[in-house]
């Protein structure tokens, strides 16, 4: 058991107030929307890992990848009986605007091109195609774009400094919900103008491990692995179809047919009548794509990101193929970089 003295004293507090950037599906347990305190420490938790995973590398010379997860208990907590450790970090959630759960079907900005899906004559309605079946079959109810809230966090002075990185990234990429890698659930607050030092990892040193862990810069020296749209929209359903169309000419790049498991894939699994027959994958095998597509607002408008945290496929699932998914990773790089009437490269 650890004991944390520090979390009962010196205690301040950090008032977010938050703007809902694109329709959040943050449901219960019976999948209707509701603003909880539990998810956004989980997202905390998972962009705390990014900023701070830099540090945790597998080198003799460096502190081992086993020590993050000791780290991140400390701040965070654990239920696990070997550990048992209290979260130094308070969360809350409160309303600003009337944040009135709804379930109005999204009009449809226009139809983009799909040239595999030969059922709908190559056309797909991309708001669908970024949420995907279950959430729009079942018609999931959500909080609205545009709806506030404040999101507070209470820690000892020392932690909250410490999460200053780990906000800032949140800030810039953070997105919560259902199909959140997706564009959906994104929200931010109004940036300070602090100096967050951010770090980052080489691109190919980033799949020591088989779960996000750091920001990554790609073996060219063109920066941190983002892209930005060129346009700016007055809507963030057009800034979605946007970043539809892109993720469009990115899969289609990948081969879905060949290979062992298929190049497509590593954008995440399982892929629409695409069921692969290998021992962990099949119907029930699951990974998330470390592609993440992301709509902020600026100065009134809304533009489109694609951020790539790099790291290994689940090694249960993909094992011992780290060179093939680097190269499959380059190969989407470049496509991205291809793409320069869509987007261009960006910084944080």
């Amino acid at each position: 058991m650890c004991i944390n003295i520090t979390r009962f004293y010196k205690r301040e507090r950090k008032e977010l107030d938050c703007e809902i950037i694109t329709p959040m599906f943050l449901g219960n347990a019976k999948q209707e929307a509701e603003l909880r305190a539990a998810p956004f420490k989980g997202l905390l938790r998972y962009w705390w890992r990014v900023a701070e995973g830099y540090k945790y590398a597998t080198d003799k010379d460096l502190l081992k990848a086993e020590d993050l997860l000791k780290a991140e208990n400390t701040i965070f907590g654990s239920a696990d009986e070997n550990t048992n450790c209290k979260s130094q970090v308070k969360i809350w959630v409160e309303p600003i605007t009337s944040l009135q759960p709804k379930k109005e079907q999204f009009k449809n900005p226009g139809n983009i091109d799909h040239p595999e899906c030969e059922k709908s004559q190559c056309k797909i309605n991309p708001l669908n195609y970024l949420a995907g079946i279950g959430l729009i079959n079942y018609k999931r109810s959500y909080f609205p774009a545009g709806e506030k809230f404040t999101l507070q966090l209470e820690a000892p002075e020392q932690i909250l400094q410490q999460l200053e990185s780990t906000l800032a990234i949140v800030n810039k990429f953070g997105a919560i919900g259902s199909r959140s890698r997706n564009g959906w659930g994104c929200f931010q607050w109004p940036a300070s103008q602090s100096n967050v030092e951010i770090n980052y990892k080489k691109f190919q040193d980033a799949f020591d491990r088989d779960y996000p862990h750091c920001l990554a810069k790609d073996k060219d020296e063109k920066g941190l692995l983002l892209w930005k749209t060129k346009q700016l929209y007055d809507k963030w359903e057009n800034c979605m179809k946007n970043l539809a169309e892109i993720y469009v000419a990115v899969r289609i790049k990948l081969d879905v047919t060949k290979g062992s498991p298929p190049d497509r894939h590593l954008l995440g699994y399982p892929v629409t009548n695409h069921i692969i027959q290998l021992k962990h994958w099949e119907k029930k095998g699951r990974h998330a794509s470390a592609l993440r597509l992301i709509v902020r607002k600026e100065n009134e408008q809304y533009r489109g990101y694609f951020l790539h945290l790099p790291h290994l496929f689940s090694q249960q699932m993909w094992l011992n193929d780290k060179t093939r998914q680097i190269e499959i990773w380059r190969n989407v790089h470049k496509t991205l970089d291809t793409l320069d009437h869509y987007c261009d490269r960006a910084n944080f």
